[in-house]
């Protein structure tokens, strides 16, 4: 007996769209531009846009908008990308699973600072930790990437508890105040209030003067800082042109600190929050995405090089 006599119910059989539709779909966006998608696929681009125009007429889905320079989604093909891409980088892990010589992708989406300070230095060697993984790194400070799938795991400076139970500390931060090591003598030895009121200062917003003047009630003296920049490295690099003190994360940039000849020049210390693993929904999932992510945590567990 048939399921549709058995329930009384007639049942639509509707076929997915052809595979060779979706891969050209995925590769395009991917790429963002048509050269790149028509290399890899190895077609023509009358045969992608063949696939293109095949797979909107199954679905029913204007994808892409037309008549544009770049590759630009509409709304709704947007959307269905990020399920036709959740499709391809599954397909692409089980081919990883399986030993078969194919790279699949991981996602890597960290602040600026992030980015620079501790994720570039240590990108040789988690590309070694993880073979056969192709690592794409973006830079962004948003939770966007997270909530659109547009990442599978992102680092950001937070506090874990305003994340699921997946959300992983990497290390608990410290605001500290940075200098030339010729000056560090001296400053060590001062009061906060001669520190924020008799020097120039260098400020990363993320990272005010205003917490330590709050902490040591020297607020309505503290001065102006001299130069304000969204750039933790170039108020580092500022701080070694001895252009000012800095107060940043102490241990991120530990490393940049060492080889510019900076260091902690004050035993005052502000409470800061934690570098945080976050997964994407679509990164929680795939066991690739998991391994990479301990290879990152075990990675911030290590001394600086």
């Amino acid at each position: 007996m048939s399921a549709s006599s058995d329930t009384g119910l007639r049942m639509t059989n509707v076929p997915l769209p052809p595979l060779h539709a979706l891969v050209a779909f995925e590769a395009l966006v991917r790429h963002g531009a048509i050269a790149p998608a028509l290399a890899e696929l190895g077609v023509t681009r009358a045969a992608l846009t063949g696939s293109l125009a095949q797979l909107e007429e199954r679905t029913g889905l204007r994808l892409l908008v037309r008549h544009t320079p770049g590759v630009e989604l509409t709304a709704e093909g947007a959307d269905y990308y990020q399920a036709v891409s959740v499709f391809a980088r599954g397909a692409a892990d089980a081919l990883h699973a399986l030993d078969c010589g194919r790279e699949t992708e991981i996602r890597l989406a960290a602040s600026p600072g992030v980015s620079r300070l501790w994720l570039a230095p240590q990108l040789a060697r988690l590309r070694a930790a993880c073979p056969g993984v192709s690592l794409s790194v973006s830079v962004s400070e948003t939770l966007s990437d997270l909530e659109r799938n547009q990442c599978d795991i992102a680092v950001r400076y937070c506090r874990p508890d305003d994340y699921d139970s997946d959300a992983r500390v990497l290390w608990h931060e410290e605001l500290a105040v940075i200098a030339r090591a010729a000056d560090a003598t001296a400053l060590a030895l001062a009061s906060p209030a001669e520190l924020l009121t008799a020097h120039a200062l260098l400020e990363h917003p993320a990272f005010s003067w205003q917490r330590l003047a709050e902490r040591s009630g020297v607020v309505a003296r503290m001065r102006e800082p001299d130069l304000v920049c969204h750039d933790m490295y170039a108020v580092l690099m500022a701080c070694a042109r001895g252009e000012g003190l800095a107060l940043l994360p102490q241990r991120l940039t530990a490393g940049l600190r060492r080889r510019l000849g900076l260091v902690v020049a004050h035993p005052l210390r502000v409470p800061a929050k934690s570098y945080v693993l976050l997964y994407s929904a679509a990164g929680r999932e795939r066991a690739v995405v998991r391994a990479c992510a301990d290879v990152l945590a075990a990675m911030a567990g290590m001394p600086e090089a």
